[in-house]
């Protein structure tokens, strides 16, 4: 056939077509049309009912009715009538989509991709569709033939599919793995419908709009995926989409409307994500010799004109309302090349109108552009235009240079392309109505729906044996069973998993199972360089096996039951002492593009499967549950490959033998495929059934025979009654898969008998529609229908390179079509990131997942105008409810005026678009305002929940990139922080610096001045403990905007991560808590200002500024681990910022994204400030912050969840803190609780022996410092005399909490775990961390203490942050009631701050500051040797007031006024309330505290935040009631009214049991101090054998301390008692016993040091070596007769030993010889 031919074949499918269409358009009044319900998933009435108000359609408005036709095949319809309104529709937007394949996919839910191949005539186009339908066996595609007409009031689309020929060009040539499909008939007729003024009816009032589908489809499939209800919701679906698309993108659209002679148009595309048109064509000499018949009809006049007038020449229709901007490029030689062509763009005139006086469709210009006459008859000329939206403006630029638009008179209206007789038939259907008709049609089929339903199924081809119709059900009944419980799974999350074995690259775990019947493996590979169909080839070959699998034996294809299901017999042979093996599975197929799953399971009912060989008694039947394949492509050349195997092998084997068979078939199969490539495969069988499939590898051939089967067949005579040239004879396809790269270079095919046609295509290995070889063998059926059919596939003979890629069948070389892939594109795969796909069954309908997910998106985008006035003509124009608004960031402009311009193009894609670009961001509903029935902190803590849940799932999915410069920023909607505010996301490392470095720059508001640009100032307004607080913030607006006032709640959380299924006491888990921590957490959250209303606005909103709300500021700070295998500096720190904030008032919704967007770059602002500053002091204890329990595990439940507040040091309590950079002041304030520091413990479970210790009226525990202690303040007559750093190490002993139990541990009242006297302890107040570095010149401590013996009111706040940290706030000079001591400690440097790794670095200072409480909880105890009482001295004032209340302590640090000695030189010194403090060396320092001491967290004191179901209220009762609020900042009326006593925190409902309290009180106590050492003196103990003792517990004497004593002394306190008061009050005591000296002694070993293991392994070894030397000196010397001769011997009497010389050294030393013997005793 000719090139003339078949053009005129095709001409003549779509005439036939067209009357085809003629004739279902005219019989729209037959009762053959029956009505087909339309299912609306989820839509409720209310719904409906929105829609029909705000005037957009939904799928139930859409009728669709079905046609039977005499062939069998249903014609289907579907009608859509929509109000207008009195604004005209322009017919030209539908035009422009219709014609534009690429935007069918838009609106078609069955459609996976469109493209343009040829523009046949100007009005006629030839175009490829692939759909989603035919998974998971084969998809299915179409290759159609379009035309379209239109006039002023009806768009015409017909589209049918070309008719196969011999000589069909190689797009009409199938496209493995994808089937051709038929396309009988797929039309459009859209009507614009006026009312006539003389109709009596008032339902035809208003005008409206018609659009009618006519679609009538040959899938080619044999299985029902769908029944008719769910056609129609898919044609119902498609209509509703075709309109919104419509209404989105028909104004955005450029249409190529013409081109004459001398024109050949070679290729048109339009990029979606561009919005832009690129047409590539081609200027070739005129060819106007072709004779032209005598007469003309009206359309071929008009054809003939226009070709004419566009004589080398291109129109483009473009709408008016959008600016474009084109880009013209040409080729060819350099004569052709600089060949001239001019450009011109015209619109119709405004007074311009239609002859009918209706008003012009929407306006549109056109882009002509004319070429000059090539100067031969061989020249040609490449052209490419593209055509480009380039934002909201209206205009043309033509390469860059704006184009002016004429305007000209509208051409006559018969200038439109329609066929008359068409338009009369279309005109006829106008004024009919449709919904009477459908519902007259449903009534009275309501009766009989099911029956309707069922009958309008397509046929299927149910048997392909003689199987029954119940038998068939049942075998798809347990496919589709065992593939749920396949698929389930794999979806079966990681944590269900345990990993048991992994090797050759092949990890294999087992499901964690409560059943221990159910033994369930999991083995996963992944392989790079080869294919997904290289890889599912090489799994579903059984012959390939052989090559890996030294005991398989066979396998035989017992049935080829359907065409996604076989049935295999697999043979093992045996290996000594195993048996062989045989199994009979069912094997099924389910692909998808990117997936492929093959699973299968044992078949053992003969009357099934009557083909099931019976049993071989010397072979074992392997039970199979359960064998399934996941290839996933994770890139195009990397797979992932999951086996999942549930089997039973039966005899002497048991499950255990799985695991390893798993790694040896994973590893085998990736070795082969990437080794030998892909065996072929058979594809696909249509019209045939499979009775052999054989692959021999080392023969390196594959063998498949097949046999017609009429029942497999689908019909293909679906067009005869249309007259279509495509022959109705039945055929038999056959698709082969082989690999051209690996497994062969080429191949010889024979195939018996010889086949009708072969079709060869190959593509590249990684393409993505399928990589490979592809042969479609064709068969006629009729003749082949009793014969049986085979196909061999061979390898070619290796032969000269030039016959690589050579196909032969049966001798003769078949034409193989390539796809052709640039090189670039090849290089970008390769190149592609990998990205596991979604894990869904395959087995459900793709179509209808899209579906509903439009259907999501289209009630989504109806919800903001549902509460419309329901004006319908707002249907006709897109409305910011039916578009999607997704705003790009710009570019930072250098100036207000540009980036306004910039952001406004970007962010607006319509009118309304674009006031909402240039509007505040408004939030409806919640967002609009918090609620002040929450209170503030709940605000925060819901923030800290998303962030953690954030923190602990960071996914990637929905995340857009707003900026790729310095680090990546983007941005998501979640509804439950706002459906307005997106939420930024900024991350990046910072390196050098650790994570509580940056918290604390983070936390101090004024530090925040110094890096944050955008921050002004901040007032605190309550503190509830744990630098939680609320506070009125004031952020830089910037001009033209004012300042924004916002009301914060803040707190600081550290999340820590316990190892889990551990059975460890509280105790260890607590002390591990610090070294296992996660990440920080700080966040603030704004909460209503009716929360705060008792304070006065006009004291901390002087100016009235507008109020925004911050949805969510949190910063996660991670210290990464120094030994990863980033490269990071030590420390590093990963920061991350995450933002939603509304600066509401007048600020537009772009400004607000922008300033969004560019706050999480102030990472790079804080890293900056950190580079140039020492760290500021830190309070190590009390802790700030607080600890943070993991998520629950239960998600479903987390949004109800409360939080619960667990306290862990019920003794301190921070407040607030503060520091000035400027000044490098600091000050914090806290509270120490007298009640929970002070009370005696509970009574352990432990039952003491009997004891003389008397408890006296305070007895508190006691530990092993306090022994030293007493020894030492006896008067003694021998005075120590000790170096000075010996004096302070011995002090820092007494302070040592070495002796006291790992925090956490619950100690016994009066006894150690060992069994040991607990003595008491001084209380340990606070911890200082201050870094020399930031005071060269040394600093000056300030400690401010008041006792409140109420201890219930509230406190008040400093006026300031700098005016606390500066001048003081809360206490003044003269508050100073707690002999507070200090002392001062070098800390080590540690890997994780950024001091650590500087050895010249000044190092870091803890200040440790203790009351003197141990000398008053001393017990009662008797002296055993003088008899005397020895009981504690009376309590002070300050001791008895702190019993009964609580000590309000502020801490201040400032850099030391500079002193100058007598040589002149600066010298630097740590004081503390004006007293000068050593500090001790880092020596010193480990020896005293310990590292572990030194550099613990303290982590383990915060309190623990946890959310749990189970919490009574949202909030903790600790975190509702504040404990300091600013009372400068009150109401004068709330401050005149205020309560003396607020309730007390001690009182809150979570408090702990008083054992817990005491519990961190007996960690925190450390012995008390004096301020210079006393002489010991002689007592009843220091004589005598216990008068070592003394000596040996020195370090512990409390006479021996460095620190200076803090607060008020005198002679008459006990912090000032003479050698002679110690004397008699420690050594008096009541009772006396006769077991006295022992506990004493028991007392004074607790005291006794430690040695490490070390010490006592060299002095064991040293006693063990002494022992010896005595054991020789004690025992006799052996003595040696030597003897010649054993006869000399005669009788070895008993005591003599025979020795045997193995190395002598003769005359060593003086007569000594050395030897080496062996002994042997008789």
């Amino acid at each position: 056939m000719d090139g003339a031919r078949l053009r005129e074949s095709w001409y003549a499918a779509l005439d036939n077509a067209q009357a085809h269409f003629r004739q279902l358009l005219t019989s729209h009044t037959s009762n053959e049309w029956k009505r087909i319900p339309v299912a609306n998933d989820g839509a409720t009435p209310a719904a409906k009912g929105k829609g029909r108000a705000s005037g957009v359609p939904e799928v139930a408005d859409v009728l669709v009715h079905r046609r039977a036709t005499k062939s069998g095949e249903s014609v289907y319809r579907s009608v859509l009538e929509v109000p207008i309104g009195d604004e005209p529709v322009s017919l030209e937007a539908w035009k422009s989509v219709l014609v534009t394949p690429e935007l069918r996919k838009e609106w078609d839910p069955a459609v996976e991709a469109a493209q343009l191949l040829e523009m046949f005539d100007q009005a006629t186009r030839i175009s490829k569709v692939n759909f989603r339908l035919g998974w998971p066996s084969n998809p299915r595609d179409a290759v159609t033939i379009s035309r379209t007409f239109n006039d002023a009031t009806t768009l015409i689309d017909i589209s049918t599919s070309l008719p196969r020929s011999p000589d069909e060009p190689t797009y009409l040539r199938p496209s493995p793995p994808y089937v051709r499909s038929d396309v009988a008939l797929f039309a459009w007729c859209i009507q614009r419908i006026q009312p006539q003024p003389n109709e009596q009816n008032t339902r035809s009032t208003t005008p409206k709009l018609r659009i009618t589908c006519f679609w009538q489809h040959n899938f080619r499939l044999l299985w029902n995926l769908g029944s008719g209800s769910n056609l129609g919701q898919q044609l119902g679906a498609m209509t509703v989409g075709l309109y919104k698309t419509v209404q989105q993108r028909g104004a955005r659209v450029p249409l190529l409307t013409g081109y004459g002679n001398g024109v050949s148009i070679e290729r048109v595309r339009f990029a979606i994500d561009r919005e832009a048109l690129t047409v590539d064509y081609s200027i070739v000499p005129d060819d106007d010799e072709h004779p032209q018949p005598s007469e003309h009809s009206l359309e071929e006049l008009h054809t003939i004109r226009e070709i004419r007038r566009l004589t080398r020449s291109v129109e483009f229709a473009l709408p008016a309302a959008q600016g474009w901007d084109v880009q013209l490029t040409t080729k060819g030689s350099a004569e052709v090349s600089q060949l001239p062509w001019t450009a011109q763009a015209t619109r119709p005139a405004a007074s311009s109108t239609s002859l009918d006086g209706s008003v012009a469709d929407q306006p549109k210009f056109v882009f002509t552009v004319k070429h000059a006459p090539l100067p031969n008859d061989h020249s040609v000329l490449k052209v490419r235009i593209v055509i480009e939206l380039s934002g909201p403006s209206s205009g043309l630029r033509l390469n860059g240079i704006p184009q002016a638009i004429e305007e000209l008179e509208a051409r006559d209206p018969s200038s439109f392309f329609i066929s008359q007789s068409m338009f009369q038939d279309a005109s006829s259907t106008a004024e009919k109505s449709f919904q009477t008709q459908s519902s007259v049609a449903t009534s009275a089929t309501s009766t009989s729906r099911a029956s309707t339903v069922a009958g309008e199924r397509p046929q299927i081809s149910r048997t392909l044996t003689e199987r029954s119709a119940a038998a068939e059900k049942t075998i798809l009944s347990r496919v589709k069973r065992n593939y749920i419980y396949f698929s389930s799974l794999l979806q079966e999350p990681e944590a269900k998993w345990k990993q048991t074995v992994e090797a050759r690259g092949v990890s294999v775990s087992q499901l964690d199972s409560i059943d221990p019947t159910l033994v369930v493996y999991r083995a996963e590979a992944t392989f790079v360089g080869i294919g997904l169909w290289d890889l599912y080839a090489a799994i579903t070959t059984p012959g390939a096996r052989a090559y890996w699998d030294k005991l398989y034996e066979d396998a035989v294809l017992l049935e080829d039951v359907n065409e996604l299901t076989e049935l295999w017999h697999f043979k093992t042979k045996p290996a000594w002492p195993v048996n062989g093996r045989d199994m009979v599975v069912l094997k099924t197929v389910y692909k998808s593009p990117t997936t492929i799953h093959v699973f299968a399971f044992s078949a053992d009912d003969p009357n099934l499967f009557p083909q099931i060989p019976p049993a071989d008694p010397n072979i074992i039947r392997t039970q199979v549950d359960l064998q399934g394949w996941a290839i996933e492509a994770l890139s195009p050349n990397t797979v992932l490959v999951t086996l999942l195997e549930q089997s039973d092998p039966k005899g002497w084997s048991n499950k255990g033998s799985i695991p390893q068979q798993m790694i040896t078939a994973v590893a085998g199969i990736g070795e082969f495929a990437i080794k030998c490539g892909g065996p072929p495969i058979v594809t696909r069988l249509e019209g045939a059934k499979a009775n052999q499939l054989r692959y021999d590898h080392e023969r390196g051939n594959f063998r498949v025979e097949y046999e017609g089967c009429a029942k497999r067949r689908v019909s293909s005579d679906s067009n005869t009654e249309q007259g279509a040239s495509s022959s109705s004879l039945p055929v038999i396809e056959c698709e082969i898969r082989c690999d051209l790269d690996a497994w062969a270079t080429s191949l010889d095919i024979v195939v018996d008998p010889p086949p009708q046609s072969i079709a060869a295509l190959r593509r590249h290995r990684f393409s993505a529609n399928g990589g490979g070889l592809w042969l479609t063998i064709t068969h006629d059926a009729v003749f082949s229908e009793q014969e049986r059919l085979q196909a061999i596939v061979r390898r070619g003979p290796m032969s000269a390179p030039k016959d690589k890629g050579l196909v032969m069948v049966n001798g003769v070389k078949v034409e193989v079509d390539v796809e052709d892939m640039p090189e670039r594109e090849m290089k970008n795969l390769t190149k592609q990131k990998r990205v596991k796909p979604a894990r869904v069954p395959l087995d459900q309908p793709p179509v209808l997942g899209v579906i509903r997910r439009r259907k999501a998106e289209w009630d989504a985008d109806q919800d903001p105008n549902a509460s419309g006035d329901g004006d319908s003509s707002k249907a006709s124009s897109p409305t910011a409810s039916t578009t999607s608004f997704v705003t790009t960031p710009p570019s930072f402009a250098t100036s207000f005026s540009k980036f306004f311009t910039y952001a406004v193009e970007q962010a607006t894609t319509t009118t309304q678009q674009a006031v909402a670009a240039i509007s505040p961001a408004i939030a409806g509903g919640e967002d609009a305002m918090p609620s002040s029935t929450k209170p503030p902190m709940q605000y925060a803590l819901e923030a800290l929940a998303f962030v953690q849940d954030l923190h602990a799932q960071p996914g990637s999915d929905g995340w857009a990139t707003v900026s790729e410069k310095d680090f990546p920023v983007q941005r998501k909607i979640y509804p439950e922080i706002s459906s307005v505010i997106p939420v930024h996301k900024g991350e990046k490392v910072v390196e050098g610096v650790a994570a509580e470095e940056i918290a604390s720059v983070l936390k101090s508001y004024d530090c925040r001045k110094q890096w944050d640009t955008r921050f002004d100032s901040a007032n605190i307004l309550e503190a509830y403990g744990a630098d939680a607080h609320t506070a009125f913030a004031v952020m830089k607006g910037g001009f033209p905007f004012r300042d924004r006032g916002f009301y914060l709640s803040s707190l600081l959380a550290r999340e820590t991560i316990s190892p889990p299924a551990s059975r460890r006491n509280p105790g260890e888990a607590e002390q591990s808590s610090g070294e296992t921590r996660a990440a920080i957490f700080y966040v603030s959250a704004s909460f209503s200002p009716e929360s705060v209303g008792h304070f006065a606005a006009t004291k901390y909103n002087a100016y009235s500024l507008p109020i925004g709300r911050v949805y969510l500021d949190a910063w996660i700070l991670e210290t990464l681990d120094p030994y990863s295998a980033e490269k990071y500096a030590i420390p590093s720190t990963r920061c991350t910022r995450v933002v939603a904030v509304d600066y509401a008032g007048s600020i537009p919704a772009a400004v607000n994204s922008m300033i969004n967007g560019m706050l999480p770059k102030s990472i790079l602002a804080v890293e900056s400030y950190l580079k140039n500053i020492s760290p500021s002091p830190l309070m190590r204890l009390p802790a700030t912050g607080f600890m943070l329990a993991p998520p629950p595990e239960d998600k479903l439940r987390t949004p109800q969840t409360g939080w619960t507040l667990r306290q862990k040091d019920a003794s301190r309590t921070f407040v607030t803190a503060a520091f000035v950079p400027s000044s490098k002041a600091y000050s914090s304030l806290m509270i120490l609780n007298g009640p929970a520091a002070l009370s005696p413990p509970a009574t352990s479970d432990r039952t003491p022996r009997p004891s003389h210790i008397l408890p006296g009226p305070n007895a508190a525990p006691s530990s092993p410092e306090t022994e030293g202690a007493q020894a030492s303040d006896s008067p003694s007559n021998d005075s120590v005399d000790a170096a000075a750093s010996e004096r302070r190490i011995r002090a820092a002993r007494s302070r040592s909490p070495r002796a006291r139990d790992v925090a956490g541990r619950r100690p016994s009242a009066i006894f150690t775990p060992r069994g040991e006297v607990r003595h008491p302890v001084d209380l340990l107040v606070a911890e200082l961390i201050v870094d020399s570095k930031l005071y060269p010149g040394g600093y000056d401590v300030a400690v401010r203490s008041r006792v409140e013996r109420s201890g219930k009111a509230q406190l008040a706040l400093p006026a300031s942050s700098t005016a606390q940290a500066e001048s003081g706030g809360v206490l003044g000079d003269e508050d100073n009631v707690l002999p507070i001591s200090c002392a001062a400690y070098t800390m080590p440097p540690s890997p994780l701050h950024s001091a650590g790794l500087n050895a010249d670095r000044p190092p870091r200072h803890l200040l440790r500051f203790t009351l003197p409480t141990a000398q008053y909880q001393m017990s009662t105890i008797v002296d055993p040797l003088t008899g005397e009482t020895r009981s504690a001295p009376p309590k002070p004032q300050w001791l008895l007031d702190l019993e009964e209340g609580r000590a309000i302590i502020e801490v201040r640090v400032r850099p030391a006024a500079t002193t100058t000695d007598n040589a002149g030189a600066k010298t630097a010194a740590v004081a503390v309330n004006g007293m000068s403090v050593a500090v001790m060396s880092e020596k010193e320092s480990l020896t005293a505290l310990g590292r572990d001491e030194l550099l613990e967290t303290r982590a383990a004191r915060a309190d623990v935040l946890a959310r749990s179901v189970s919490a009574e209220e949202q909030v903790p009762t600790r975190l509702q009631a504040p404990l300091a609020v600013a009372q400068h900042l009150l109401e004068a009326s709330a401050r005149a009214s205020e309560p003396s006593d607020a309730p007390a925190a001690g009182e809150k409902d979570d408090t702990p049991v008083p054992c817990e309290a005491t519990e961190a009180v007996a960690e925190n106590q450390t012995s008390s101090e004096s301020a210079a050492a006393e002489p010991h003196g002689h007592d009843g103990a220091a004589h005598g054998l216990m008068r070592f003792l003394n000596n040996y517990t020195l370090p512990f004497s409390p006479s021996r301390r460095s620190s200076a004593q803090l607060g008020p002394t005198s002679p008459t306190s006990p912090g000032a008692r003479s050698p002679l008061g110690s004397l008699k009050e420690g050594a008096v005591g009541a009772g006396s016993g006769s077991e006295g000296p022992t506990v004493l002694t028991r007392m004074r070993t607790g005291g006794g040091r430690t040695y490490p293991l070390s010490t006592l392994v060299i002095v064991a070894l040293i006693a063990f070596l002494v022992g010896s030397l005595l054991r020789s000196l004690l025992s006799p010397a052996d003595f040696i007769y030597v003897v010649t001769d054993e006869k000399e011997l005669g009788n070895v009497s008993a005591g003599w030993r025979e020795m045997k010389r193995l190395l002598e050294f003769k005359y060593v030393l003086g007569g000594w010889d050395f030897q080496i013997a062996v002994v042997r005793r008789h």
